[in-house]
């Protein structure tokens, strides 16, 4: 048997830090948790080269006392539990003790601190967990805490993490979610000297407009009310405001961001009946639970929890958040009494995205087009409501079985985009050449050509002919760098977030090797100048939105190919139709330029000739058996 080794806190450390900083967006998540829980009212976040250089995290919270600052980077140093009981009733973000352990051990670490009874500030130095030196400092009442060089000390970490941008983009998401999820604090978050958030603490609104602009709100229902001892409130999208990926999904439980199976699976199922494929739910949603009914201590970051009932949890927001999709009148029942005169004159129209003009919830300054579920009484949903969740009374387990399937089924569907394009089709089908002349026939339903080489019969749907002879003239373009480009009369200009802007400024050049020519504003709009001539009809909204659906997937090779489903459909839209009379001119084209070979077909995947053998013919009529 192998010695065992007892193992240095210089080592343990270092490993805890593994489980609990894996890049520096981890490092500004439990900072700024912690200042959270130090009752902070005012939090400002700093960073420098994506975190990389360095993170200054500073608060107006109570502070940490000169004498307990060398106990506050010790492992499993906490003040928010102190017996075993605790843990049945957490209601702090951070308390396992190992943050700023952790934070310590793999970074050049100094804490400046004051709490309001302390005369002066104190200030704790260490490099890697080591030299825990305290002086005193000037300093207003809160801490400060300043991370530089994260995983100096550790390169096998240090190679693992990404692009000072890509890291600057993780740190940037995380703070929206905060500023949601802490409305009540005045945050500002800076990197590398400019500005990219700023909320001043006064509400729900304020921080939804900090984090998505002016604009987005009108497209979303505000809701606050209670289904069986369960409180939840926030913004969710309408029915037709939806999104390219999960990105803009937010969940707070009790004031933690989660990301949670059932809670996922009860909001994407809400508005399944609403949504096209690759298109996904905006929300930015609060639950409260009491906290004996939930377990935050089963994920390392604490980003998953572990209900004690899923079923009442999932029947709560489906019930909700379908109702309010249904607009049924079960839905305005509930509405406050100072709406129903406004919903008397006024109906829910999803088919024309007419909206219930609400007044708003108490704390918001400004009037929007929104459902206000009851703000004071807190009305709950009707009690025998269960939104078909608990029709027959299956087990729970059974249920959530098939919330799982369902949502894994979507996911495989994910990326076909309702029509299933076949870009490797010459790959994938055998030639099958006519080897003899083909002799004109007719015109079936001025819809089918037909042809015979006197001995078999081929039937060529001229539509689905048409659009891969336009789909391979453009893909021989494509392919020969020769794209022909139409400048726009107006620039099309759009906005995105920081991963989608780094994904655009990375792959600018192959855009434009494909006739798009796109520019980057800065300030996370962009605009288009130039397109292929072949798709100038295009609709730049939905391409981009389908461009930059969900990039931590997205290749090159792809965004290609999404070109060429663009393409397909303008291919489809310009091809002869169904129904259209040809002249001999065009049908001899159309014959050219199938080559010979049967076994084409059209983009979608349909078979463009099909072949009737003089043998099935003679057996049809019973010439051969």
């Amino acid at each position: 048997m192998s010695k065992i080794n007892i193992l240095s806190s210089k080592v343990y450390n270092r490993i805890a830090a593994g489980e609990v900083i894996e890049r520096p967006a981890s490092v500004v998540k439990e900072l700024v948790e912690n200042s959270i829980d130090a009752g902070a009212t005012s939090i400002s976040v700093e960073v420098n080269g994506g975190g990389i250089g360095y993170i200054r995290v500073t608060d107006n919270g109570s502070g940490i006392e000169r004498s307990e600052l060398k106990k506050a980077v010790l492992p499993h140093a906490t003040s928010k539990i102190s017996s075993v009981k605790d843990l049945d009733n957490i209601s702090s973000l951070g308390f396992r003790g190992e943050a700023l352990a952790s934070i310590a051990s793999v970074s050049k670490l100094s804490i400046i601190s004051k709490p309001e009874t302390q005369e002066a500030g104190a200030m704790l130095y260490t490099e890697g967990g080591e030299g825990e030196e305290i002086t005193d400092c000037a300093a207003v009442t809160g801490t400060e805490i300043t991370v530089k060089n994260v995983f100096f000390n550790t390169p096998a970490r240090a190679k693992f993490l990404k692009s000072e941008k890509s890291e600057e983009n993780e740190i940037s998401m995380l703070m929206a979610r905060l500023i949601l999820g802490n409305p009540d604090i005045a945050f500002k978050y800076s990197a590398d000297g400019k500005t990219v958030y700023q909320s001043y603490g006064d509400g729900e609104e304020s921080a939804f407009i900090a984090v998505y602009g002016t604009n987005v709100i009108k497209d979303c229902y505000y809701v606050d009310c209670e289904k069986n001892g369960i409180t939840i409130k926030g913004y969710i999208g309408k029915p037709f405001y939806s999104k390219p990926n999960r990105t803009y999904q937010s969940v707070f439980l009790n004031g933690r961001y989660i990301v949670n199976q059932t809670v996922a699976v009860a909001i994407s199922n809400a508005y399944s009946p609403y949504l096209m494929k690759r298109q996904y739910p905006f929300y930015s949603l609060k639950i409260s639970v009491p906290t004996e009914t939930v377990d935050v201590n089963v994920h390392p970051n604490k980003t998953d929890v572990r209900f004690s009932n899923n079923q009442i949890i999932y029947s709560a927001i489906y019930s909700v958040v379908s109702k309010v999709l249904d607009g049924s009148s079960e839905a305005l029942s509930i509405v406050s009494q100072q709406d129903k005169e406004i919903t008397d004159k006024k109906s829910i129209d999803y088919v024309t995205h007419n909206t219930i003009e609400a007044p708003r919830p108490a704390g918001i300054k400004q009037k929007f087009g929104s459902f206000v579920f009851a703000d004071s009484g807190k009305r709950s949903l009707p009690s025998d409501d269960t939104a078909g969740f608990e029709k027959g009374k299956d087990p729970a387990a059974g249920i959530f079985a098939e919330n799982k399937a369902y949502i894994e089924k979507l996911e495989k569907e994910k990326g076909t985009g309702g029509t299933v394009f076949d870009f490797s089709v010459k790959a994938k089908q055998q030639e099958i050449s006519i080897e003899k002349d083909l002799k004109y026939v007719g015109q079936a339903l001025n819809t089918f050509l037909i042809f015979d080489d006197g001995q078999d019969m081929y039937i060529i749907d001229q539509h689905a002919a048409h659009e891969r002879i336009l789909f391979d003239r453009f893909n021989s373009k494509l392919s020969d760098g020769d794209i022909d480009t139409q400048p726009l009369l107006l620039p099309y200009v759009f906005d995105v977030d920081y991963k989608q802007a780094e994904f655009l400024n990375e792959n600018q050049k192959l855009l434009q090797s494909m006739g798009i020519k796109i520019s980057d504003f800065g300030g996370g709009s962009f605009s288009v100048s130039e397109i292929p001539v072949c798709i100038a009809e295009i609709n730049l909204k939905e391409f981009f939105a389908d461009l930059l659906g969900d990039i931590n997937e997205l290749k090159s090779i792809k965004m290609t190919d999404l070109l060429k489903e663009k393409i397909a459909q303008k291919a489809c839209k310009a091809a002869i139709k169904a129904g259209n009379k040809l002249s001999e001119d065009d049908i001899k084209i159309i014959l050219s330029e199938i080559k010979g070979n049967l076994g084409l077909k059209c983009p979608h995947g349909r078979p463009v000739v099909v072949k009737i053998t003089r043998t099935e013919i003679d057996k049809w009529f019973k010439r051969i058996v």
